[in-house]
């Protein structure tokens, strides 16, 4: 048999397996949140077994540490310095697992992947034997057909074909451990081996397609531990939940938001395991289309009504997922396949649901990882912080960016603005619901007596607005960087590289994200219990988001801006100006220093220094106000012209120009001090006072010119995005 070439790809786009799809890393989160409870409930189970610990233990530990918690909030309800309980000093509250021995957790740890391996290797054999199934033989056509089949798709691993000869429906099944895959064919099928030789080639192609995607193990794994855990959080969901009726105290309402929160993860999960089950079948389909040059034999089994009345009902069973169609099924309809070989969009749909899982997933990871090793805060620290915040940050925005990249690259207009928005504000709800239904932040509520809980409301307002400038901004990252990934020979590493880069830049506020609940919680009861706690949570946000500004607000800001323009930047390089089209005359942008408002910044020091020399009343407010102004200034003369991503410029420039221009504003006041013999203002330049200043002058300024350029922008109808 001869193989045949795949059709050519678009012109200056990626083919759509050039790039990771969303499934696989939306597969990683799913192991991700489920290892993690997993381990935690295995882990605890054995820190309190193997320790001896009793319950009423346990119990009188949660009650003296929500006693310890309400008088140390009271004792610093006057700092500015708010701490939450982790950070407290306890006193006499001990846990009574704390002593359990490391070994006997990183124990437990292992023999719960030893099973998961054993598992994995154990079950592919397991399968074989149950469902009767036996190796070809006696059939040398059918095998040396297979072999060929099996030489056309390319794929390197070892592949063994077995045969279910008492089986009479149409069906192929394509599983097995890494090194050792398998594809098991009905007797059916082989039936229609030799009355539609196409419609054959076509089904085993899929099952050699699962394999060249490298999806069964992910899949397989997934599904082992979602039907490991889920019987075991039911069974703790409908214990918790009366139980925490009995207990009473402090872990009462800990125990209730777990047996409220688990159901919850447990539906979005489902949904969302399904779903990307469901595009795992359309990639499938697409790697075949993409082997065969065409789609007609796909199409003829999708959509031929002769081809359907042929087949049996076990067939289209298989093409249409068995289930039905609707969220519930792990194959997506024939409809849905057939208009997925002519238009690639759906491919790469992105959903409200879909995020909201990948939202609450990544805030379940966050709460069981930030508890420690054995849950309940005992052996929790800085360090399982900071493992917390990197790993669901990394998971969320890998699983949103590789989907999102994905459908900018192969469906460009697919992302329509009602899209971004119902995939940011299911993102942002997603998380900002399960950060609420944390048991952390149940045990917090009710350690202060309830007080303060009407914050919810105004936290997934403020999620929601963050998980939809995420997917927005990642929207803009992808069509900026869409033309290096075009001509790049390695577009993963390119994808990875500034996903990561972007992960990194965000974790700032992902933290900011996660923690503000508990902080503002503290604020509203111990700091101004006479206020709404909703107001509390408003001002409190605003005065944490300031006084961390040059933790918090310069990272992201300098993130949001950067990772765009350099890959606008890269993209023009000599060589790559072909690849942008449309875009009529450009006219050339400002120059290299006015990007970084360097013209701006002297200016603006020397007008803010004269200013204030005049003896106007308030002379450090109107110098601020004056630089202000500079970056005002600078951001519409760099975002002016026709190129592309004028808001990133704008922004580049005014944080330029208010960080150079407070410095240069410091250093002729330092000057003049000097010139005058004033040794308060004569200090040796830059001092740190004037660079403090400056990085909180330049994010604050931006902050404010960037509305002014948006207008303007809005007004002239130039383009905000990296494509046209």
């Amino acid at each position: 048999m001869r193989r045949r070439t795949p059709g050519p790809a678009a012109r200056g786009r990626p083919g759509p397996f050039t790039l990771p799809s969303g499934t696989s890393v939306r597969f990683a989160l799913l192991i991700a949140a489920m290892a993690t409870v997993s381990a935690l409930m295995v882990n605890g189970a054995s820190s309190v077994l193997l320790s001896s610990v009793r319950w009423e233990e346990l119990q009188e530990y949660h009650d003296c540490y929500a006693r310890a918690t309400e008088e140390a909030a009271r004792e610093r309800g006057s700092a500015t310095d708010i701490r939450i309980p982790t950070e407290l000093d306890l006193g006499d509250c001990r846990d009574p697992r704390a002593d359990a021995s490391p070994l006997v957790t990183a124990g437990v740890s292992a023999g719960l992947l030893l099973a998961l391996l054993g598992a994995y290797v154990g079950l592919p054999r397991h399968r074989t034997r149950r469902r009767g199934y036996r190796p070809l033989t006696g059939m040398p056509e059918l095998s040396a057909y297979l072999a060929g089949l099996l030489g056309e798709s390319g794929v390197r691993a070892r592949v063994v074909f077995l045969a279910e000869p008492l089986n009479s429906e149409v069906h192929a099944l394509a599983f097995g451990r890494l090194g050792r895959r398998r594809v098991a064919l009905s007797g059916g099928l082989i039936t229609l081996y030799s009355l539609d030789r196409a419609a054959f080639r076509s089904i085993v192609l899929h099952e050699l397609a699962h394999i060249r995607n490298r999806d069964l193990d992910i899949a397989f794994l997934t599904l082992i531990l979602w039907r490991a855990s889920m019987p075991v959080l039911g069974v703790l969901t409908a214990v918790a939940a009366p139980a925490s009726l009995l207990l009473g105290g402090a872990l009462a309402g800990t125990v209730l938001a777990f047996a409220a929160q688990v159901p919850l993860l447990a539906a979005l999960v489902t949904l969302l395991k399904n779903a990307v089950l469901r595009s795992r079948e359309l990639y499938a389909d697409a790697r075949v289309a993409e082997w065969e040059g065409s789609a007609d034999g796909l199409r003829r089994l999708f959509g031929d009504p002769p081809a359907q009345q042929q087949g049996t009902r076990a067939e289209r069973g298989l093409l249409s997922g068995g289930v039905g169609p609707g969220l519930l099924s792990v194959h997506p309809p024939l409809a849905q396949r057939a208009r997925a070989l002519t238009d690639r969009r759906v491919l790469y749909e992105v959903g409200f649901w879909d995020m909201s899982a990948v939202g609450a997933a990544g805030a379940f990871v966050y709460d069981m990882v930030s508890l420690g090793p054995i849950g309940g805060g005992s052996q929790a620290g800085p360090v399982t912080e900071l493992a917390a915040t990197v790993l669901s940050g990394a998971l969320m925005v890998g699983a949103a960016g590789t989907v999102l990249w994905q459908a900018v690259a192969h469906a460009p207009g697919s992302l329509t603005p009602a899209r971004v928005r119902q995939a940011g504000l299911g993102l942002g709800l997603g998380l900002g619901v399960f950060r609420l239904l944390s048991p952390s932040g149940a045990f917090s509520l009710v350690s202060v007596g309830g007080k303060g809980a009407s914050l919810a409301f105004p936290y997934l307002a403020l999620t929601g607005l963050c998980g939809w400038a995420l997917v927005r901004w990642l929207v803009l990252v992808a069509g900026a960087w869409g033309p290096v990934l075009a001509r790049s020979r390695r577009p993963r590493r390119v994808l990875w590289t500034v996903l990561a880069v972007g992960a990194a830049g965000v974790l700032p506020m992902a933290d900011f994200l996660l923690t503000l609940p508990m902080t503002t919680l503290y604020a509203a009861v111990f700091i101004a219990p006479s206020l709404p706690g909703a107001l509390v949570f408003v001002g409190g946000t605003g005065f944490l988001a300031f006084d961390r500004i040059t933790s918090l607000v310069v990272p992201v800001m300098l993130t949001a801006v950067v990772v765009p323009l350099v890959g606008q930047y890269v993209s023009w390089r000599p060589g790559a100006r072909h690849t942008f089209t449309g875009f009529g005359p450009p006219g050339p942008p400002p120059g290299f220093l006015v990007r970084f408002g360097i013209p701006v910044a002297p200016a603006s020091a020397v007008a803010a220094l004269l200013l204030a020399l005049t003896g106007v009343p308030a002379p450090e407010l109107v110098a601020m106000g004056v630089l202000i102004a500079g970056q005002a200034v600078a951001a519409l003369w760099a975002g002016g012209g026709h190129a592309p991503l004028p808001l990133a410029r704008g922004a580049l420039a005014a944080f330029g120009a208010g960080l150079l221009g407070t410095a240069a504003f410091g250093m002729l006041l330092s000057l003049l001090g000097c010139l005058v013999r004033d040794a308060d203002l004569c200090v040796p330049p830059p001092a740190a006072a004037h660079l403090g200043l400056a990085l909180v002058v330049a994010p604050l300024g931006t902050l404010l010119a960037w509305p002014l350029q948006a207008l303007t922008v809005r007004a002239r109808g130039a383009p905000t995005r990296g494509r046209p």
